[in-house]
């Protein structure tokens, strides 16, 4: 069972959407995304970068994912997604 609910901006809902329409490789693309979904949900500072104030960045291949962790919540909102260079 996860320890925090995963959510995601509008915005990132449509960079994944965009990135998955114009990827060779859906299946990885929706692999990585459902990974994110279950990585963060478990442990979200576990491999993820600190960036500034309370965001953090976790790559999750070919994926990007930018995130804030609100602990008091046990809420992980995703902000954008990213493809990762080749």
């Amino acid at each position: 069972m996860s320890r925090y609910t995963v959510v995601s901006a509008r915005e990132a809902e449509d960079e994944l959407a965009s990135i998955w329409m114009a990827d060779r490789n859906r299946e990885q693309v929706s692999a990585a995304a459902n990974a994110a979904d279950r990585l963060l949900g478990e442990n979200p500072l576990q491999d993820s970068v600190y960036l500034s104030e309370q965001l953090r960045r976790r790559d999750i291949p070919p994926l990007r994912f930018y995130f804030e962790v609100r602990e008091e919540d046990r809420v992980v909102v995703i902000s954008n997604v990213a493809r990762l260079p080749d």
